[in-house]
Order: C-alpha cells, then structure tokens, then sequence
C-alpha cells in the first residue's frame, strides 16, 4: 500500500461500488462515512491520477468499430520518436519499455479488422524505422480485470470471462451512450442523471440496462479504475507462456486471482509463445513467485518474464 492513500475507500471503490442510482451514497453508507468527505477525496483521487475513470468499463470486443486486438513488440532505436509516433495512433492503448534483449517497446492496439490493424502497425513501424517487430493478434481473452488490493500488494480479481463469444452491440445510440458512460461517469450524488436526460431514459433504466450488459459481458465491471503506479503497483510482469495446449494451460491459470490479464494469441514460427498473462505488484519478488508457482502447472514448457521498465502509456 502507499503511504497516504485512503485505502479502505479506495478498496471499496474498486471492488464493491453499488449499482444503483446513486452508488456514491451508497458507497458512504456502506462505509459509515459522511457522502460529502467521499465524494471530496474520490472526487480528488481523480484530479490526482490515482482514479484513472469511474463507472461501467467497456468491453472492447462487443464493439465492432474496435473489435479486433493486437500485442506488438518492436525493436526501437529511437524510443522518443516512436512514443511521440505510435501514441498518436488513436487504437493504441498500452505502451511500455520492457526488459527484452531486441524488442523492447510493446504496445496494444485495436481496430475493426485484423487486415487494418496490421496495415496501420506496418504503417507505424515505418515510421519508427523499426524493420524488427512481431504482431500477435488475440485469439481468445480469458480474463481481463485490472484490480490491485492495496493490502496484499499485488493485483487481484476473481473474474474472468465464461464465453468467447461476446454479444455485438449494434444499436448506434446505446454504442453512443456506453461510450459516453465510461469517459464521463462522474462522482456526484445522481451520476446517471445527465445521462438520462440525455439520452432518454429514466435512471433506473439505465442501471438496469448496465446490470444486464455486465451480464451479457458487454459492461465489464462497474467500479473505480486506478492508476497503478499511483497506488504504490510500481511493478507489472507481462508474462510470455511457451505451451503446446494453451486452452488447458489457461484454465488453469484463471485459478490465479493475481493475473489481470489472461489472452491467448497468435503464434509466429521464431516466436512459440501462445499465452500471455499480467501481473502487478509492489515490487518484483511477488511477481516471480507467482511466475514460480505457474511454472508447475503440467503443459507450461517456459514462462517469460518481460518486466516494465517504464510506462509511455497505460
């Protein structure tokens, strides 16, 4: 945990935000706190960085406009010009320095298609002069839940995804309006409501309609998404897992409530790493013991440990 943050709060927040009208409230209450103080440090946590955003988090595969992911890992001599590069590129979401002997800068992107995503990494890859470089597209997203227990230090989450095949949301206004949510959810007393009058429905259908979305796996979660380096998580694992039977390797690692991420992907011949799976910690000690302890699930022939060297994106 670091020093100075109110951790109980922030706990709550990330892992038992009340859906309802008015969750905030209900969060104070749940707390035995005063609504004023919470919504002042939530309301600071946020102008702080340490909240990154609040309230439904989208499931990117639900939309058709950016429904297709990739992992790129680049070899970059100029890692300045490249950031500047591929952080403009508005599918990009993660970009980290990462401890690899020849590709040392990895980053996620999404588009609607593989064929444009590939064409707009080549593109980007061009103008970094970066002529080494792998694109690993997801074949399958086992889990994806980035919640970090400020008590034991390391990322943690029980939630995982059932079913692959995640329902398409194809009305233009509810795509509008999700979107809208998970950019401009704020802590207030009635946050639903600008988004009612808005958009036309009562409060109470819109958390309904939430409800069910998290159900259908389009919604995520609902919770207080926080920065973890500004939570005291100054170090994340991305580890790369060499195995001829990803799918029975994976179940077996949903076993693991410290992994954020968990995503199968495509392979390259010079490149047999078919899972992929994130660890955060306080320091790099937790994240080797979990590694540690995969190790010994039967079928996993090497784990990979690409630590973070620094955070360009996130």
């Amino acid at each position: 945990m670091k020093v100075g943050l109110d951790s109980e709060l922030l706990m709550e927040a990330q892992y038992n935000l009340p859906l309802t009208e008015t969750p905030f409230i209900d969060l104070a209450e749940n707390l035995g706190r005063d609504y004023r103080e919470v919504e002042r440090d939530l309301r600071s946590y946020i102008e702080g960085g340490v909240i990154k955003r609040v309230g439904p988090q989208l499931n990117y595969k639900a939309f058709r406009e950016i429904g297709f992911a990739a992992l790129v890992g680049a070899k970059i001599e100029n890692i300045e010009k490249a950031v500047r590069i591929i952080n403009a590129e508005k599918g990009v979401k993660h970009n980290f320095l990462r401890n690899h002997p020849v590709y040392n800068l990895w980053f996620t992107i999404k588009a609607e298609s593989l064929e444009i995503l590939t064409s707009k990494v080549k593109s980007l890859m061009r103008d970094c002069e970066a002529d080494r470089y792998l694109i690993l597209p997801s074949k399958r997203v086992y889990k994806m839940d980035v919640k970090y227990d400020l008590y034991r230090g390391v990322s943690w989450s029980e939630m995982f995804e059932k079913r692959d095949n995640i329902t398409k949301i194809e009305d233009d206004e509810i795509k509008r309006m999700l979107m809208d949510m998970e950019r401009n959810f704020a802590v207030e007393e009635r946050p639903f409501r600008k988004f009612s009058e808005r958009y036309g429905y009562k409060e109470g259908e819109l958390v309904d309609l939430i409800s069910e979305m998290i159900k259908e796996r389009v919604v995520r979660d609902f919770y207080a998404v926080l920065n973890g380096q500004k939570s005291g998580f100054v170090e994340n694992g991305m580890n790369l897992v060499r195995t001829d039977n990803p799918e029975r390797v994976a179940k077996k690692l949903l076993k693991f409530p410290e992994i954020t991420h968990l995503v199968e992907r495509s392979v390259k011949e010079d490149w047999n790493y078919p899972l992929y799976f994130m660890v955060h910690a306080v320091n790099r000690k937790i994240i080797k013991e979990i590694a540690e302890r995969a190790m010994e699930i039967e079928g996993i022939e090497e784990i990979k440990i690409l630590f973070s060297l620094k955070s360009f994106k996130d």
